[in-house]
């Protein structure tokens, strides 16, 4: 009974951490604010977690993890459809990420503005998730080639840096626009980006 109030208590700690991350960075967030949010006092947050730079650095693995799981989720649930309308799904899914309650507002945190103090961990989470990403998009690439429907003189380096700075580009995007806005810029985007990675294109 214990170890299920301790895992539910870290779990309320985490999506307190988050709310607050998100809404007031790094440095404007303090351990004694999450305390209070959640009821209890402040040394009892390290019951769970060491540090602040502890929790944050947590919920910004947690955030990679879920993009990663998000984008093979995308490439298994339309594996039979056809190759572009996979690639459109993909780039809508990991868009959509952004506007997950909290979890959206803190991964573009963290990913434009990562805390200086913490940038070298912060580096290697990106850099983590990055290269597992990689790997993904390079198998999902290499499906396009075979089957004749990217250039041949693409490569997967270059269709993975074309994605990222797509999705980085409208990511940075919602920072300025609403979503019926951004809705009507992604399809001209996206026209111009298909138009540049299929074949015959």
């Amino acid at each position: 009974m214990e170890e299920d109030s301790t895992l539910n208590t870290r779990d309320r700690l985490k999506h307190i951490g988050l709310s607050l991350f998100a809404r007031h960075g790094y440095e404007g967030t303090s351990l004694s604010q999450i305390a209070d949010a959640a009821g209890i006092k402040k040394p009892s947050i390290y019951n769970h977690f060491e540090s602040k730079a502890a929790l944050f650095l947590e919920l910004a693995s947690d955030a990679e993890n879920d993009i990663l799981a998000l984008v093979e989720a995308s490439l298994a649930q339309h594996a039979q459809a056809p190759y572009a309308e996979r690639l459109r799904h993909l780039v809508e899914s990991c868009c959509a990420f952004s506007y997950r309650e909290h979890q959206g507002v803190f991964y573009k945190r963290f990913l434009l503005f990562p805390p200086q103090e913490l940038s070298a961990q912060a580096e290697a989470i990106t850099r983590r998730g990055e290269t597992l990403l990689d790997e993904r998009l390079t198998r999902f690439f290499e499906q396009g080639r075979q089957s004749g429907v990217l250039r041949n003189e693409l490569t997967a380096r270059q269709f993975n840096a074309a994605l990222y700075c797509l999705v980085d580009g409208l990511l940075s995007e919602t920072f300025m626009y609403e979503r019926d806005e951004l809705n009507q810029r992604f399809e001209g985007v996206w026209s111009v980006f298909w138009a540049g990675v299929k074949a015959g294109g």
